[in-house]
């Protein structure tokens, strides 16, 4: 947490320079975890392009939800992969693996400007990062080097009745980043935004801070009508507050878009890192 905070007053200046340059067209890959027919990805593929931008899909075979940064690493196996219209590509592989292969394969030796994951149906916020398919992808492009966006709609019952908004928002970021760049850099070095756009929007955006809890997660129930030593999947909602202020999770709820930027190290801040170093001290193999 210390590290992502940090990032959040550079990143501010960028995004708060008025845009004062027509926008710059940018090399996008385009990538989801709700593969890649899933309408809202196909929709801002469609408004990207119509702002000016050259964008690729490159995006998994089917819905690979809640994989995190899972990636095939079985070397000697193999993928399918093939190009099922002009310009957009599907992978037999997780949405790490869709950003791998699009930018070793697709985009070989030219890496787009900028990778784009989503926009996600649902909400990835809090801890739920850690697990969603939507904002590996987005750091998987980090570990490269490549500047990346992750963009989630959040849901209201099975509804998205904000779809259209955060596609157009989607759309509005990816400009400001462009006509806001710094030395050629869309955004500080090793960042990327995860970017949540809320249900009901009350017109605001605004940075926050990564939640702790999970707002649903799963409970196990006993299902020995399925098999003896069976358990059901079933939702568990979150009903108390996440304790960290500003954070993504609360924000959203309120009806804010959220922009959290995030890096792909998971190392601790110093203070911990010493006061830990003080109790291992002497500590021998």
């Amino acid at each position: 947490m210390f590290r992502r905070i940090l990032l959040i007053p550079a990143l501010l200046a960028v995004l708060a320079t008025p845009a004062q340059a027509q926008t710059s067209s940018l090399r996008i890959l385009l990538t989801n975890d709700d593969g890649y027919q899933a309408p809202f990805t196909l929709q801002l593929r469609q408004a990207l392009v119509a702002a000016g931008h050259e964008v690729t899909i490159v995006a998994p075979a089917g819905d690979s939800s809640g994989v995190g940064t899972s990636i095939n690493i079985r070397f000697g196996t193999t993928v399918e992969a093939a190009e099922m219209s002009p310009g957009v590509w599907a992978i037999a592989g997780s949405p790490a693996d869709a950003v791998s292969f699009g930018i070793r394969t697709v985009f070989a030796g030219d890496p787009p400007d900028l990778v784009v994951s989503g926009p996600n149906q649902g909400e990835n916020v809090a801890a739920a990062v850690n697990h969603s398919g939507t904002v590996g992808a987005a750091i998987t492009a980090l570990e490269v080097g490549i500047p990346s966006v992750a963009l989630s709609t959040a849901r209201a019952g099975s509804a998205f009745p904000s779809a259209a908004g955060s596609i157009a928002f989607g759309v509005k970021l990816v400009n400001r980043l462009a006509t806001t760049a710094r030395n050629g850099r869309l955004l500080p070095a090793h960042t990327a935004l995860n970017v949540n756009y809320p249900a009901v929007p009350t017109g605001e955006v605004r940075m926050a801070r990564l939640g702790r809890m999970l707002p649903i997660t799963v409970d196990y129930l006993p299902a020995t009508d399925a098999c003896p030593r069976c358990y059901r999947l079933a939702p568990l909602t979150a009903t108390a507050p996440d304790p960290v202020q500003d954070a993504d999770r609360t924000l959203l709820s309120n009806g804010a878009v959220t922009v959290t930027p995030l890096t792909s190290s998971w190392e601790a801040g110093p203070l911990v890192t010493s006061r830990l170093s003080d109790r291992l001290d002497g500590l021998t193999p």
